[in-house]
């Protein structure tokens, strides 16, 4: 009996909303990065990205489990870790810039 419950827990867990949804979001934002990386390069890039990712992740999620809103709120809350991470965290990890090097592209003349 206890086997069958943890059988029963374990499938629940696989095909609950709580990991579909965030891995079907996940999915989008590697398929529009494999697509065109021009998504990522400016705000409103990243704007349609996460629509088009929340969009896929609630769809699939609603398809798996009835508990929408909470599917919602989770793929919700994942995309916007990513984007915290990806705007925030990840510039940070490349250090300051050095002296004389400018962040524009060529002709931009270096800051003094």
């Amino acid at each position: 009996m206890i086997a069958e419950d943890e059988a029963i827990g374990k499938h629940r867990i696989i095909n609950s909303g709580t990991l579909v949804g965030p891995l079907a979001a996940t999915v989008t934002f590697v398929i529009l990065g494999l697509m065109s990386l021009g998504f990522y390069a400016s705000l409103g890039g990243l704007l349609i990205a996460g629509t088009l990712a929340f969009m896929s992740g609630t769809g699939a999620a609603a398809l798996v489990d009835s508990r929408v809103g909470r599917n919602a709120g989770i793929v919700a809350g994942f995309i916007a870790a990513l984007f915290i991470v990806y705007l925030v965290i990840l510039p940070s990890l490349g250090g300051p810039i050095p002296p004389g090097v400018s962040r524009g592209g060529p002709g931009v003349p270096p800051s003094r």
